[in-house]
């Protein structure tokens, strides 16, 4: 039973109790057995105990046996009632054999009379239970990170000199000081000189005559300001490919020097390892075997509670270098400055973690179409497939002459899109509109979204036509917020089309109407908010729908892979918490009422 217990104390509401309240349960609660089929609770009568699930499955139906819930390992019932002495509404009964704690009625509530803030759980909102399981997810772990911030303690001492001081000189002090890097103190701020420029300046000293400081530094130096997020600075290190960075106070007084290594040592993750792995790669073999050691990392980060969010964003940045890598060796180097290489779909909108798909596109300067595209597309392709993305398939690939072609004949697929209407249209607008450029000739992407921009413009009905795809699947929440289950996939939802699928496109659409260049959905919340449509409210409900979404999709996922299945969308409903469920359907309430946002705004009842 302590082992049991034990287990018992580690999940919300438990942990709010003190010793004295824990061990009171301990000698008042028993361990009870029920075979399957057996009713623990009727309608129209009063809980005596407070059921813990441990073990097995208990279904929640209604006078006319319809589902009404469901609970699992962990969950409780029978505690609102209890404290409000009222009859349950519905009966519970066993569907798996059931081993479950039962906390006697007087003894719950004692420990809700001393313990307000354990009460208070039974009658919480879901925004408040959110807090809860996070603190269930993060127990004993170290992903307390995310929330953590830079301080002095781990800064090293910055060496700053005047820019007039000659190179030779201000080495000499470097390795007196014993500092890895100096900061040159220029009117308008700091540059940095590391290892890296006094190499160039050995390399450029006869034939570019350099003499002082200030002309090897690299200015200005990317810094920041003390007590920022440490998740944060391990983005920002990352993005820019930098092992230093200068540390400032609110005065912009140097504090001192933050090293790549000692942040590191707070994460156990391996991301800017896999990024320098990536950019020193001097064959495809070593840029396969870097990609491929993102998944673990993933699932660390996962395992740790770190938001969906922040895990894709950091995937987003690792990829988008691996891309650029890929461009730098596959792609000939003639079509550099002539093409750029997009990625479109969720790749596009930095929402990937997990490689589910590659989408992908090539855009050509005007008149420019090399006649030997097909075999080199063809390899960017499998190294891909390689790597482990398996193909689209739906070919959103560069391998189809659809989406690798010249600017010009986008530009004519842009025209199509708008003047002749149809949801196949409108599927590729969408795509495209989240595509986002990665290396190349960038601007040519940029030209695309003012065009696309401009006849969106020109032709604003078009906007309720697009924006109507919302509708297209129906929402997995149905009557009395019951789940309504895919006949092929008995007790399992498909999250993207149910889900996601909405919520995405709907803020797409508003995106487009807004000449909102992001392709980031969080991001575009975030904007719609900023121009005054969205409330800050609604804008934060979104959001956090958007991350219950995406962690349970990842969870998902996560298990597929280790079990060496194929990556879907499904998830399974019977395998949540209730307090995941819970989470599911509020979420789920969210979108539906963004749905119908989306649908007054643009007037979706009247689009024939």
């Amino acid at each position: 039973m302590i082992t049991l217990f034990e287990n018992l104390k580690i999940h919300p509401p438990f942990t709010i109790l003190n010793k004295k309240e824990c061990d009171r349960i301990e000698s008042d609660a028993q361990i009870a057995y029920y075979p399957k089929g057996a009713v623990l609770l009727r309608k129209d009568k009063i809980p005596q105990n407070l059921f813990v699930v441990i073990k097995g499955m208990v279904e929640v139906v209604d006078e006319n046996e319809e589902h009404i819930d469901m609970y699992h390992t962990n969950d409780m019932f029978g505690g609102i009632e209890i404290i409000e002495d009222q009859p349950s509404e519905y009966h519970y009964k066993v569907t798996e054999e059931l081993i479950c704690f039962e906390i006697p009625k007087a003894s719950f509530l004692k420990l809700c009379e001393s313990n307000k803030a354990f009460k208070h759980y039974f009658f919480s909102s879901i925004a408040e239970r959110i807090e809860l399981l996070k603190e269930k997810k993060e127990y004993a772990s170290i992903s307390d990170l995310m929330i953590a911030r830079l301080d002095e303690s781990i800064l090293h001492k910055g060496c700053v000199i005047a820019p007039n001081v000659p190179i030779v000189e201000a080495l000499k002090r470097m390795d007196e000081e014993g500092a890895s890097c100096l900061l040159v103190q220029n009117d308008e701020g700091y540059g940095i000189v590391t290892d890296a420029d006094f190499r160039y300046y050995i390399l450029q000293k006869e034939e570019k005559s350099l003499e002082n400081i200030s002309q090897i530094q690299s200015y200005p130096a990317i810094s920041i300001k003390n007590g920022e997020l440490l998740f944060n600075i391990l983005l920002l290190m990352t993005e820019h490919s930098i092992k230093h960075l200068p540390v400032l106070d609110e005065e912009n007084h140097v504090l001192g020097i933050l090293e790549l290594v000692d942040l590191l040592s707070y994460f156990s993750n391996q991301s800017h390892l896999i990024t320098v792995q990536m950019e020193r790669a001097q064959k495809l073999e070593n840029v396969v075997a870097a990609a491929k050691r993102l998944d673990v990392m993933i699932g660390a980060l996962h395992a740790k509670g770190v938001k969906s969010r922040y895990i894709a964003k950091l995937v987003s940045e690792i990829n988008r270098k691996m891309y650029i890598k890929l461009f730098e060796m596959i792609i000939p180097h003639a079509w550099h400055d002539r093409c750029t290489l997009v990625l479109l779909g969720s790749e596009g909108r930095g929402s990937q973690m997990l490689r589910t798909d590659q989408d992908n596109a090539l855009v050509f300067e005007k008149g420019f179409m090399p006649e030997d595209v097909p075999s080199v597309t063809q390899r960017f392709i499998e190294v891909l497939d390689e790597i482990g993305f398996p193909r689209c398939e739906g070919e959103i690939m560069m391998i189809n002459p659809k989406w690798c072609k010249p600017i010009e004949s986008y530009k004519e697929d842009i025209y199509r899109w708008i003047e002749e209407p149809n949801y196949e249209n409108f599927m590729d607008m969408a795509i495209f509109f989240d595509s986002t450029p990665v290396a190349g000739k960038l601007s040519l992407h940029t030209a695309l979204i003012d065009y696309l921009f401009s006849k969106v413009e020109q032709t604003p009905s078009i906007l309720m036509h697009f924006a109507r795809a919302i509708e297209t699947f129906e929402s997995p929440l149905g009557l009395f917020s019951q789940f309504v289950h895919d006949k092929e996939h008995k007790n399992e939802i498909d999250i993207k089309k149910g889900a996601l699928f909405a919520l995405i496109h709907g803020v797409r659409s508003l995106a487009l109407e807004h000449k909102i260049r992001a392709t980031n959905t969080t991001v575009r919340i975030k904007e719609l908010n900023n121009s005054g449509f969205l409330s800050k409210e609604d804008a934060s409900d979104l959001m956090e729908a958007l991350e219950v979404f995406n962690t349970l999709r990842l969870h998902s996922q996560l298990e597929q892979l280790a079990k060496g299945k194929k990556i879907d969308n499904y998830i399974s409903v019977v395998n949540m918490g209730k307090l995941e469920r819970d989470l599911f359907k509020e979420a789920l309430k969210t979108v539906n009422k963004f749905k119908k946002i989306v649908s007054y705004h643009f007037h979706l009842s009247i689009v024939g």
